[in-house]
């Protein structure tokens, strides 16, 4: 076997292989939350996967379908046609085609106003958080071996009413074992090695363990059942259709829209190499070109996913292993769909109570606990919403509140950068260094940082540090936990402000915070202090 032939393998086959294993059942479990065909899914993630590769910017970014999209699927639609319905099939496609054109506006809106500065953390933080502990709810009924949830009531009230059939003995015995098995193995896998292959082996040992109990005791659980793969359109017949219920679809497919443009940029910028060049509109273009088709092709919509992408770099993966994940995916669904149907839905729910899990993170709600009320505030009333009344009410109020809050508290920010010998970057920023604001220095240093930086000095000496804002470090501290240097200039009236936001961010103590007088150049040659938390 030639050179060519191995990196070929090991960059493109190998992780395409390994893409499809992973995107294959997630995709079915997706299907069932979203409440559609397993096949729509299945699709959504094949095209996806092509034209990503012929469109996307960012290296790592993988499309298809994701956690938040099914469920925005399933609340838009449910309340308007029998979920698995061809009328239901064609409202989702209908639902895709309108996200792929509102993505369209962004593009051009975005790109001119760079309206994602003023879309904090706060509101960001709270949909992620919401949105996982409403998939995590969401996922109960497959584990549980009970029917699926409404979608059209408060999920309180669906997930008291499975505990309650699961007391009085309605669910089943082994789907819960099942299920708990995937969700154990699959935990434990996460914190080895092997962490990128998790869902592999979590979906392996519960099969296994279906295999076993098979053997041992007699009993039903409710299987994924069998999969035909075919390309036919889904737009949905114009002379049957409610045009009533199409106006309806806006707002969601508005709101869709939204949450996927987030996950592409948040893609584009903190999943990537460092010899890309960074241009999130570019996925955010390619996300609007995946729904247009998929709306067509009997696809759902669809959005990039952090955590496919996140696989994908940790395999090292080519550029064309995109390309192979479609192509095993077909293969898959076609040569083994007998296995597929045997797959019980107790262990796709344990994968996608996973899927869920890592979008609740207790560290951050610790540390939005300890900000500033302004940006507590809004980050729990954003998770409340989602949760308690619905996510599109929660997207508009805290849109909304943000923006308010930001166009009063306008800081003008001006940023200077320079590069010094090939090596060095400089930023320096004057102004008042609220949130919004320092969203733009990070745009400002992802389009400024080349692979041959290998030091970068953020001066803040001359700004309004605001430490109580959610400041967002990790476009910096990514690159000094690999080796390049990190400064942080502050002055002597700062220190506090500096000590507070150590303590707020730990991330970033991958930085060298320093003391500088105004008068230094902020040279490493001259006089430093480092800054030590409490």
């Amino acid at each position: 076997m030639s050179t060519m032939v191995r990196t070929e393998v090991s960059r493109n086959v190998f992780p395409g292989f390994v893409m499809a294993l992973i995107n294959l059942p997630m995709s079915i479990g997706f299907a069932f939350l979203a409440g559609v065909p397993p096949v729509m899914m299945i699709i959504s993630s094949i095209v996806c996967a092509i034209i990503g590769y012929f469109l996307n910017a960012s290296k790592y970014a993988v499309g298809g379908p994701n956690s938040a999209t099914s469920i925005l699927i399933a609340v838009a639609v449910t309340p308007f046609a029998p979920q698995m319905g061809n009328l239901y099939v064609g409202y989702v496609a209908t639902l895709a085609l309108m996200v792929g054109m509102w993505q369209l506006v962004f593009c051009g809106v975005f790109a001119k106003y760079h309206v994602t500065d003023f879309l904090n953390n706060d509101i960001i933080e709270g949909l992620v958080l919401g949105i996982g502990i409403l998939f995590v709810l969401a996922t109960l009924y497959m584990v549980l071996g009970l029917p699926q949830m409404s979608n059209e009531q408060w999920i309180g009230f669906d997930v008291a009413s499975l505990v309650i059939s699961t007391i009085e003995g309605e669910g089943s015995y082994f789907a819960v074992v099942l299920g708990v098995i995937t969700i154990i193995t699959g935990m434990v896998a996460r914190a080895t090695r092997y962490k990128r292959y998790s869902v592999i082996i979590a979906l392996g040992v519960g099969c296994v363990a279906l295999v076993i109990m098979e053997r041992l005791y007699s009993f039903q659980v409710e299987r994924v059942g069998w999969i035909k793969l075919g390309l036919e359109t889904s737009v949905p017949d114009l002379r049957q259709v409610s045009f009533p219920v199409i106006a309806n679809l806006i707002t969601p497919a508005f709101v869709i829209a939204i949450i996927g443009t987030l996950q592409a940029i948040t893609v584009a910028k903190a999943i990537r190499s460092d010899n890309e060049v960074f241009n999130p509109l570019r996925d955010v273009f390619s996300q609007a070109v995946q729904n247009i088709f998929v709306a067509f092709l009997h696809g759902a919509p669809s959005a990039n996913s952090i955590n496919k992408s996140v696989a994908k770099k940790e395999l090292d993966s080519g550029p064309r292993a995109l390309l192979y994940s479609a192509a095993f995916t077909v293969l898959l669904v076609v040569g083994l769909d007998f296995a597929l149907a045997y797959i019980p839905l107790a262990i796709l729910g344990g994968l996608l109570f996973l899927s869920g899990m890592t979008m609740v993170s207790a560290n951050k709600i610790r540390r939005f606990m300890f900000s500033n009320k302004k940006v507590a505030l809004i980050f729990f009333l954003t998770t409340f919403l989602v949760v308690v009344v619905d996510i599109y009410t929660a997207v508009t109020v805290s849109v909304l509140a943000t923006f308010i809050i930001n166009v009063v508290r306008l800081s003008r920010v001006q940023i200077e950068s320079r590069v010094e010998d090939g090596t060095r970057l400089i930023l320096k920023v004057d102004g008042t260094l609220l949130s919004h604001a320092f969203n733009r220095i990070e745009r400002k240093f992802v389009q400024e940082f080349t692979p041959a930086i290998r030091e970068v000095v953020l001066d803040l000496r001359s700004t309004d540090l605001h430490a109580e804002e959610i400041l967002n470090f990790d476009w910096i501290t990514k690159h000094a936990k690999r080796g390049i240097s990190a400064t942080l200039l502050y002055s002597d009236n700062m220190e506090k402000k500096v000590k507070k936001l150590l303590n707020l961010n730990p991330e970033i103590t991958a930085i060298n915070p320093q003391k500088a007088n105004y008068a230094d150049s902020g040279s490493t040659h001259h006089e430093r202090r480092r800054f030590r938390s409490a």
